[in-house]
């Protein structure tokens, strides 16, 4: 009997441990620290959440678009306002020149071609106004005659012609695709190895 219950008291402790430590970790590497870093750790933390953040609204757009999610016209326009607020000069104020850490994954070349790199943002941010833009129209008929309109992957389940609410304008998918490729060619010009 003693036995017994030393054993499910280990295999208790050892479950907790388990979790605290998977806990922590996940915390530490998805979360916001326990302590704030200072200094070049600081911008590199802020701009990370930054971008981690751009990437989520990203993801929701194209799940939206791709009829994983169902459309929301608010919300979409709301996430593409996001994305046009964070391609602000803040952000670029968190790539200052030497604000290399470990843990950081930006290119040294990316403070050697500054101008360009804020040309991005600035493409970026246009992008993203666009996007807000045409977002908030909602296609008419005539729209849908005469240039189309993207039906998500989910509205094609309740017939050819019924539930015509969810309808995106080509020109919203236009800039959705001129943001999406700003974001990948900066990525790929300025995003270094991880440290």
């Amino acid at each position: 009997m003693k036995i017994a219950g030393r054993k499910r008291l280990i295999g208790v402790m050892a479950a907790s441990a388990g979790l605290l430590l998977m806990g922590t970790a996940s915390a530490w590497w998805y979360g916001d620290p326990w302590y704030r870093p200072y200094g070049a750790g600081a911008m590199t933390y802020e701009r990370q959440s930054e971008m981690r953040h751009h990437g989520h609204d990203m993801r929701d757009l194209s799940s939206m678009f791709d009829g994983r999610r169902s459309f929301n016209r608010e919300e979409a326009v709301r996430l593409a306002r996001d994305l046009e607020q964070g391609f602000d000069d803040e952000m670029l104020s968190n790539f200052a020149p030497g604000a290399v850490v470990a843990g950081s994954s930006v290119a040294p070349w990316a403070w050697r071609n500054f101008g360009a790199f804020r040309g991005y943002n600035l493409a970026a941010r246009q992008a993203a106004t666009g996007l807000a833009e045409a977002l908030e129209k909602e296609p008419s008929a005539q729209d849908v005659r005469n240039r189309g309109v993207w039906i998500p992957g989910r509205r094609m389940n309740y017939g050819r012609f019924g539930h015509l609410d969810g309808l995106i304008s080509m020109d919203a998918i236009r800039e959705y695709g001129r943001l999406n490729a700003t974001c990948h060619s900066c990525h790929a010009l300025f995003r270094g190895w991880r440290r």
